[in-house]
């Protein structure tokens, strides 16, 4: 198989809260902006394990999957149930079918794998050959797709071990070799007999224990002193004026509902330093393009999983369309939903 063949991929958006239908965002991409390829093809002897690369580019519009339908070679099967975004394992978890030769990652609820703008993004699988699989051969059958998608098709290959070549002749005798340097003392003499040992002599006799000394007269108890009297109990203050009664409410809630308005998601910036930096997608690959102080409020549109920072995985959209922030260095204020 050809690592230039590719196959244009279309992408099953999933559906979104109301909050992400914001004019500020993007609209998605139509199946034809996506396009999956394999950039090369791996080699993996039998009985071992590697990884498989396919490549997705897109075109000026940001492309959303809500699954991803993978098939193994022939001669393979995948040892793990999970697939990997640009280098890093997905948090999305896969199932694999019974003869573990296919994979199914469903994003279920969440937004689903966001593919940015005029970027490609780099997805891998782990794959193990099979022990009996032929050496030198290209097993084909890979696909990748979407549920909806035409699969892109991809392959392995198998390294050549030839047999092990004939034993070479004997090299020529050497010439003689240099005298010698002058050999090292030679060993040490046998240690001489060890004299008999002397008798024991006997042991002195022990001395008598000394009696303990008399114990002393214990002292008495002395007795223990009485409570002191109760003071008298102090008057009773007299009775305070009673306050005049408040100003009726200027409350101006309409309908008779004293509830307050549902404000909108905010966050503060709490990170360390002059400011957070603000990214064009839910990671720390995506490219950074401004920042935003620190102590500074600022309103959020919804909340996706990405990349983790220092253990945290979710971003905050911010309510402009700007870009993402770190969840990890923003406290929120209040509510924020999901995307």
């Amino acid at each position: 198989m050809p690592a230039s063949r590719s196959v244009p991929a279309a992408l099953f958006v999933v559906a979104v809260t109301a909050a992400c239908l914001a004019p500020a965002l993007p609209a998605a991409a139509d199946s034809s902006n996506i396009r999956f390829f394999q950039p090369y093809v791996p080699s993996i002897a039998p009985g071992g394990t590697g990884r498989v690369v396919i490549a997705a580019a897109n075109g000026s519009d940001q492309a959303v999957s809500s699954t991803f339908r993978i098939t193994a070679p022939d001669g393979t099967t995948f040892p793990e149930a999970r697939f990997y975004w640009d280098g890093q394992r997905s948090s999305v978890p896969c199932t694999r079918s019974a003869d573990a030769r296919r994979l199914t990652c469903d994003a279920g609820s969440r937004a689903g794998f966001v593919f940015p703008s005029n970027a490609q993004t780099r997805l891998g699988v782990t794959l193990r050959v099979d022990v009996d699989a032929p050496q030198g051969a290209t097993l084909h059958g890979g696909e990748w797709a979407t549920d909806e998608a035409a699969p892109a098709l991809f392959a392995v290959a198998t390294p050549v071990t030839g047999p092990k070549g004939e034993k070479g002749d004997k090299g020529d005798d050497g010439k003689p070799g240099h005298h010698g340097k002058p050999g090292r003392p030679g060993p040490k003499g046998d240690k001489g007999d060890k004299g008999e040992k002397g008798d024991t002599g006997r042991p002195g006799p022990k001395g008598h224990d000394g009696k303990p000394g008399p114990k002393g007269p214990q002292g008495p108890k002395g007795h223990p002193g009485k409570p002191g009297p109760a003071g008298p109990q102090g008057p009773k203050g007299p009775k305070g004026d009673t306050g005049k009664p408040g100003k009726p409410g200027d409350c101006k809630c309409g309908g008779g509902h004293h509830d307050q308005p549902n404000e909108k998601p905010k966050a503060k910036i709490v990170s360390p330093g002059k400011g957070l930096g603000v990214r064009s997608g839910p990671g720390t690959h995506y490219k950074q393009h401004g920042k935003i102080p620190t102590g500074t409020v600022v309103k959020l549109q919804c909340k996706v999983n990405g990349t983790k920072v220092d253990g945290n995985s979710i971003w905050y959209k911010l309510a402009d369309g700007t870009g993402w922030i770190a969840a990890r260095y923003a406290l929120n204020l209040n509510k924020v939903p999901f995307c």
